[in-house]
């Protein structure tokens, strides 16, 4: 794995607007990707300080990106929403695991 000094992550999300939830019927449980997403900025922030970007990227606000590589891996549903994006590269697609993904971050900056 190669040492960076500064890593760039990307969560592309295409949220399914037909499943009828509503924050009243919604699972009690259930943490919007978006939310899920700050999570993991605050967590890569507190553990790397400066040396991480994390950008939360939602395909239904930027409908140009529907048409970029990985946008189209979700419009076509060939991949679950959302996609994690770690320096260009698709790393992990359907949920937001924010300790793998702080622990990936941290090989690779070291």
């Amino acid at each position: 794995m190669t040492k960076n000094e500064f890593v760039k992550i990307r969560i592309l999300d295409l949220p399914n607007l037909g499943c009828g939830c509503t924050p009243a019927n919604c699972d009690p449980n259930f943490i919007s990707v978006a939310t899920r997403a700050d999570e993991l900025k605050a967590a890569l922030e507190e553990a790397y300080p400066e040396k991480t970007s994390t950008e939360y990227v939602n395909l239904l606000w930027t409908p140009q990106e529907q048409e970029s590589e990985f946008g189209k891996l979700l419009v076509t549903k060939r991949q679950p929403s959302p996609l994690i994006i770690i320096e260009g590269e698709l790393k992990y697609a359907g949920s937001i695991q924010v300790p793998i993904i702080v622990r990936e971050i941290g090989n690779i900056l070291n």
